[in-house]
């Protein structure tokens, strides 16, 4: 269901994809296989992925509270129209192919956050059970994390799961500009010092 563990992430005859799924027209022709493009090679095929997992770290990918469960709740519930606004993000497998696809990415990419960080950003933005959209906009909220997205849609196009980036990116934007706050400066101020140890970036020397 899941396309397995995305560890066959790579780049087959120009474009990026699962070696486990991409369809391969019949030819005599070469296989061209190359790892994903514009990263640190650790070895063969295999690149090294520390900056789109430090990336995605840095959003806080899980559930953050204000308030307690009341004694005795299990779970926090939601409607069911609230959980459908969580379809097509929640499916994504952190394959890095849009990452590697986004020419925003190769430029900046110790800046720029990249579709995949951005849809799972937005995945908890949209969650009618987290307390701290606002802390994630006003954090999000910048000219090289959100705004190097230019639309040119490769995300879309190669994701194997059929999951669409560049909407939910699109939607993070929108959510940004409606609930814009002169306060998001100090918000963010306040947020950045409880992850004042926390690596990011890229880590190389």
């Amino acid at each position: 269901r899941v396309t397995g563990v995305q560890t066959c992430a790579m780049n087959i005859n120009g474009k990026n994809g699962l070696a486990c799924l991409l369809y391969i027209e019949p030819s005599a022709k070469a296989i061209e296989i190359q790892p994903l493009p514009h990263t640190y090679v650790v070895k063969d095929l295999i690149p090294d992925l520390t900056n789109f997992y430090n990336h995605y770290k840095a959003i806080e990918p899980w559930l953050k509270r204000k308030e307690p469960k009341a004694k005795g709740q299990k779970e926090f519930l939601q409607s069911k129209d609230d959980r459908a606004k969580l379809d097509g993000m929640y499916e994504c497998i952190l394959c890095a192919c849009c990452m590697t696809s986004c020419p925003s990415y190769w430029w900046n990419p110790e800046y720029y956050l990249g579709p995949a960080v951005l849809m799972q950003a937005y995945r908890w933005v949209a969650d009618s059970r987290d307390q701290f959209t606002e802390e994630r906009l006003a954090w999000v909220n910048d000219t090289m994390k959100l705004y190097r997205c230019h639309g040119i849609m490769n995300c879309t196009n190669c994701c194997p799961k059929g999951l669409d980036p560049a909407e939910a990116i699109v939607h993070l934007k929108n959510e940004c500009e409606e609930s814009y706050a002169e306060n998001w400066k100090s918000v963010i101020a306040g947020e950045g010092r409880k992850n004042a140890g926390r690596e990011s970036g890229m880590m190389y020397a």
